[in-house]
């Protein structure tokens, strides 16, 4: 598999779709007091969760007996360590129990008064809720609960993960310049070709290049453009075409298409039908399929791993 390809899923496995979610359990008095401060504490050894803990986070409000339910929910805010008992078990013996705290937002509680009654039952989503705070990795485990929160109490956080997934898609799927490059200096490699980055061509640099042996020209010259100056980028192909002939690309957004097309006719018309134009789209449709051709001649042993 191609590094750059690597790369890539790795951001996508590695990246935050979806905020971390955590189940908060405590008694109903402690949950009086951190709903009236919309503060939460846990012990010393369970500081290591408390690390893991970050802005955004989605908090489920479990209620240990005899409410033995979800109450509520919330999501992180800040996180802080203070010395200065809050909840009564604290205050009782003037002692800080739960020093590694963290203030949340309340995005939707149930009265006091309808705890015992109107709470969501857990048992058979076999979610954890020992005392203090429990991870719950599993995104089966979270969306069958808010369908039990939707059914019961019309309250979700779907809106909030769908959004935030697509902000992270467009974000991934938002090709860098050198990312780009990256990209054509692997398909090159991939054509049998010496692919190189940054060549330098007098007092400039071309983005890709492509050669067919250590001592020629190159072969093919690309040049990467996302906004900016098209006029410097079609300078440079122009002067790769009048000394070596090279067959030239250029790489830019769509919205930059009419641009191009009006220096292609006016000022750069000379190489206005050598010039092939590749949207960033169709870039990355050349670079998956390149992909998926590796790996199935990999998959038939037609090349080595």
């Amino acid at each position: 598999m191609p590094k750059f390809y690597r790369k890539k899923e790795e951001k996508i496995i590695n990246s935050k779709a979806t905020p971390r979610v955590w189940i908060l359990v405590g008694s109903e008095e402690n949950w009086k007091t951190a709903l009236q401060d919309s503060i939460w504490g846990v012990r010393k050894n369970l500081k290591n969760l408390w690390d893991k803990i970050e802005k955004g986070d989605i908090l489920v409000f479990y209620v240990s007996r005899p409410v033995s339910g979800v109450i509520g929910f919330g999501t992180v805010e800040t996180k802080f360590k203070q010395n200065v008992p809050l909840w009564k078990d604290e205050i009782r013996v003037n002692k800080v129990i739960y020093p590694f705290r963290f203030e949340f937002r309340v995005d939707y509680a149930l009265p006091l008064n309808e705890w015992r009654n109107k709470q969501i039952s857990v048992r058979d989503l076999h979610i954890p809720t020992r005392a203090g705070i429990n991870s719950l990795p599993s995104k089966e485990k979270f969306v069958n609960l808010m369908k039990k929160s939707e059914e019961q109490w019309n309250f979700s956080y779907k809106e909030m993960i769908l959004k935030e997934e697509k902000k992270l898609e467009k974000s991934i799927s938002k090709l860098t310049h050198k990312e780009l490059q990256e990209m054509f200096k692997e398909i090159g490699l991939v054509q049998r070709f010496i692919a190189e980055i940054e060549y330098p061509m007098e007092n400039e640099k071309l983005d890709v290049v492509w050669r067919r042996v250590e001592k020629s020209v190159p072969t093919y010259v690309f040049e990467v453009q996302l906004g900016g100056d098209v006029y410097h980028a079609l300078g440079k192909l122009k002067h790769a075409r009048d000394m070596w002939n090279s067959n030239l690309f250029l790489i830019t957004e769509k919205e930059q298409i009419e641009e191009v097309q009006n220096l292609l006719d006016g000022t750069f018309h000379e190489i206005k039908n050598e010039v092939h134009l590749i949207t960033i789209e169709e870039a990355k449709e050349l670079y998956q399929s390149k992909n998926k051709v590796i790996e199935l001649e990999k998959k038939l042993g037609i090349i080595e791993e």
